[in-house]
Order: structure tokens, then C-alpha cells, then sequence
């Protein structure tokens, strides 16, 4: 007689029941159902998150997906400890070209996908044809626009543009406040980070727009530093905050000891991501691209999406050997086992977070534990940091 496997049904029943066990929204449910109502397009963005939350739990493949992933810029300005962009190779960095970008639209388009972010490894603002980006999306009825920054790059000018852009949410990553701040996001500085952000918001009431929504996120053991003057710095500013479990990417592998065995990713099933250079990787975590899809230069997604790799990664999960068949996913936080952390009461919100029992904090004590090689940082950033009063 075989035995009940009590494991794999206590995941079964968790991933069910939660869709993003890594990060954590302060203010929880209400916060999070308040949030979807100011998005707008209710019924359609209700459809399509049925279509990218619920499909994939039932392994159902739409013939294409609800949202793609467009890396409209590979580089970056920053070198943040904990970001795989800050190791990767120079070949890996660049701009997307415009044309391509409209390739992809077009079919996206075509498609009917609901959302598309314009963001992935690296700073979207470095790009200068964003904005016209985001416009020529609109143009071909894509319904959704995003991206994320780190808005060292933010001016005046450039949030009256996003503004009037008519894209749906920007999403900041700044990580802590004060020194924490100033080490991890260097060449930036919190104080200025934040006094940009208020700017967008402020053009953003001044036109009276409903849109972009302003979210705010950071490594949790950063904000955890000081979590007080973190929340009470962005609750003015900020329509969401989340905190992001302390992640490294494509760093390590980890052993298989440390994978939830049965943990299922939904991202196979509801995405695609596409590099600057066209190439389409297994997904937002295949920072190196050791699992490439296709190349959407000379292929449609369409047929990447229902190619065989795509395929295998699915079913890579479902036979629960992801860890051992997929090499993106052996360096991947995602599926590591994790543990819970408590519920932080900030007065009128309250966080539960948790953290991957296999990854170390980022800041632990008041210090960066992660340094990076002087050798790559930028002639920027080593400037500041040699400042006589650099800590």
C-alpha cells in the first residue's frame, strides 16, 4: 500500500493558495485590493489576472501569454551588491533598438496580451526612446504599460513625460535609507532618491491623472534596518510598498537539499521575457541566459512560446525536477525552502515576511555584508566612495 506523501500535499495546498511567497506587501489584503481598484480596466485586468494568477495553477497553456517582459536596457548606472546586472558581462549590456521593440509589440498586439513591462536586468531611463516606447505600445492597444527604475535619472522634465505617457505604474527599487541606502544604490543618494520621487508625484497630481501608480520595493533586510524611517519615508509617496526576501541571482548553485521539492512556478506558464538583444530567456530569473527559448530577431514568440524548451520547462515542474533539469533555476532563489520571519506591526499596516533558509541577508547589523569587486564599479562610483568623508 502506498503512502499518502503528506509533503507534497502541504505545497499542493500552498501553491494554490499563494502566488508570490517572496514578497511581501505592506498593509496585506485590503492594501492589495485597494491597489487593484486604482489600476483601472476592472473587468479586463480582472480577466487577465485570472488568466496569469489562476491558468497555471490549473497547467492550462493559453496560446499565448497574458504578459511579456521587454528589456528595453540591459545596462545600468548602479552596481548594488545583490544584482547579478553588477557581475554580468560587458557582450550582455546594451539598448534595445526601436525596431525591434515594434517587432515585439506588433505581436504582442496580435497576441492579445494585456501587459507588458518594459524593464528587466537593467535601467529602463538609460534608454532614450522609452517614452516613445511606451506610446507606440499604446498605439497598438496594448492595455498595460510598466516598467521598473531606480530614478537616479528622474528630472522635471522626465516625470511630466511619464505622466503624460499614460503608463499604468512605476515600481522604484530602493533598498533601506540613509547610509544602507547610499552603500547598496550608490552613485545615489536616498535623500535625492526620494525628493525625485515626490516630484513624480507631484506632476502626477498637478495633471489631475489617475496614472502612474507608484510603487516602492526593497530588499526586506534593508528596509528592515531601520523599517520605521523606511515606512514612514515612502507611505507619503508611495501607493504600494513591498519588501523583496533577500535574493541572490545566478551567484551560486545550491544544493538540492535546499529546494522545496515540490514548489511550482507559475512564470513558464504566464510569461515571456525578452532580452535587449532579442533573445528570449526561460524567464526574469535566467539572468545569464543559460536557458535560452529562442531569438525573437528571426523567430515569432508565438512559436518560442510553444517550442520545445518552453515545454520542457514546464514540464520540468510538473515532474518536480526543475531544480535538477533546468540550470536557470539551480541558481535560482525561487525555489528554495523558506521560513518564516513574523509580522512586523508598522502602527496602522502590518508585513509578514519570511526569508530562504539558504541565502545570508544582505544587511545584517547595519552592515552590507556583499562587496563588490572595485574592478566593477563604475570611475562614478568609485569617485563618491573615495570622498574623505565616505564611510
Amino acid at each position: 500500500m502506498k503512502l499518502i506523501n503528506t509533503e507534497k500535499i502541504k505545497y499542493f495546498i500552498l501553491n494554490y493558495l499563494k502566488f508570490e511567497k517572496s514578497y511581501f506587501l505592506v498593509g496585506g489584503s485590503k492594501k492589495a485590493f485597494t491597489y487593484f481598484l486604482r489600476q483601472g480596466n476592472i473587468v479586463a485586468h480582472l480577466k487577465d489576472r485570472v488568466k496569469f494568477r489562476i491558468f497555471p495553477k490549473l497547467r492550462i497553456v493559453p496560446n499565448f501569454p497574458t504578459h511579456v517582459d521587454i528589456e528595453v536596457a540591459s545596462s545600468c548606472q548602479m552596481r548594488c551588491p545583490m544584482c547579478y546586472t553588477t557581475y554580468m558581462d560587458d557582450e550582455k549590456k546594451g539598448l534595445m533598438n526601436f525596431d525591434l521593440f515594434k517587432r515585439l509589440v506588433d505581436q504582442c498586439a496580435e497576441e492579445g496580451v494585456y501587459s507588458i513591462r518594459l524593464s528587466w536586468r537593467g535601467e529602463v531611463l538609460l534608454n532614450r526612446r522609452f517614452i516613445e516606447m511606451i506610446a507606440y505600445a499604446y498605439s497598438k492597444g496594448i492595455p498595460e504599460v510598466a516598467f521598473l527604475t531606480n530614478a537616479e535619472l528622474l528630472t522635471e522634465k522626465l516625470c511630466a513625460a511619464i505622466v503624460e505617457s499614460g503608463v499604468k505604474w512605476v515600481s522604484i527599487s530602493a533598498d533601506g535609507t540613509g547610509d544602507i541606502y547610499n552603500h547598496i544604490r550608490a552613485p545615489a543618494e536616498f535623500s535625492e532618491t526620494l525628493e525625485k520621487v515626490k516630484m513624480l508625484r507631484r506632476e502626477r497630481e498637478k495633471s489631475g491623472k489617475a496614472h502612474p501608480l507608484i510603487r516602492v520595493q526593497s530588499v526586506a533586510s534593508a528596509a528592515m534596518n531601520d523599517i520605521d524611517d523606511f515606512y514612514k519615508s515612502w507611505r507619503p509617496v508611495a501607493d504600494r510598498i513591498n519588501l523583496i526576501a533577500d535574493e541572490i541571482r545566478d551567484f551560486s548553485v545550491f544544493k538540492d537539499e535546499d529546494f522545496q521539492k515540490y514548489y511550482f512556478c507559475d512564470r513558464p506558464w504566464n510569461r515571456l521575457t525578452v532580452a535587449y538583444d532579442g533573445k528570449v530567456h526561460n524567464c526574469v530569473a535566467d539572468y545569464n541566459g543559460a536557458w535560452i527559448l529562442g531569438d525573437a530577431t528571426n523567430e515569432s514568440l508565438k512559436k518560442i512560446w510553444k517550442g520545445e524548451k518552453a515545454e520542457f520547462a514546464r514540464n520540468s515542474f510538473i515532474r518536480h525536477d526543475f531544480y535538477k533539469n533546468l540550470p536557470p533555476c539551480r541558481t535560482c532563489s525561487k525555489g528554495l525552502k523558506m521560513s518564516s520571519i513574523g509580522e512586523v506591526d508598522l502602527g496602522h499596516e502590518q508585513v509578514n515576511l519570511s526569508r530562504f533558509n539558504s541565502i545570508p541577508p544582505v544587511v545584517e547589523n547595519g552592515v552590507v555584508t556583499i562587496s563588490v569587486p572595485v574592478e566593477r564599479l563604475t570611475a562614478r562610483i568609485r569617485r563618491k566612495i573615495n570622498k574623505p568623508d565616505a564611510q
